[in-house]
């Protein structure tokens, strides 16, 4: 299934709001760099009330232009992930992003691959589930956004918005 998706936005906030007004997102964590007013991204989930959902169906980071960073498919589970990748690997005509790793938020054990249009897709399984009791964070970069195990996100992946 699809699980989440990311963009780009130069105006990060206002995009935000958007989503969160026009669609009823409530915050999981927003992340900022240096001060707490400096948003670089925002991690957002349905209100589904007392059901638990996942940790984010939609994440924003602030970009200079705006489009799709990538596209998040939800796998069977660690396996999955494992196998994909070695099958994408030998396929040889997929561009590998970054992975394999374990996201510090939502928790996703996570694999990105660049289709042959340029496009980012993630497979990943074992999420974090919210629910609207559960709250938001606002948390520093360096406390967000990085893996607890697997290297950390290359340029080339960060980087990457499609129009």
């Amino acid at each position: 299934r699809i699980g989440h998706g990311v963009m780009g936005s130069p105006k990060l906030k206002e995009t935000v709001q958007w989503f969160r007004d026009t669609l009823g997102f409530i915050c999981s964590d927003d992340v900022y760099v240096e001060s707490q007013d400096n948003l670089i991204g925002s991690f957002n989930r349905c209100d589904r009330g007392d059901e638990y959902v996942d940790h984010h169906v939609f994440f924003c980071l602030r970009h200079e232009q705006a489009g799709l960073n990538h596209f998040s498919f939800e796998v069977h589970d660690v396996d999955d992930v494992f196998s994909g990748h070695q099958r994408l690997e030998e396929l040889g005509k997929y561009e590998h992003m970054w992975g394999i790793g374990r996201h510090l938020l939502g928790s996703q054990v996570y694999d990105y691959w660049a289709d042959p249009w340029g496009r980012v897709h993630e497979r990943w399984a074992d999420t974090d589930r919210l629910n609207a009791r559960s709250g938001s964070n606002l948390l520093p970069a360096h406390e967000a956004l990085g893996s607890q195990w697997g290297g950390p996100p290359p340029e080339k992946f960060i980087k990457r918005i499609c129009p």
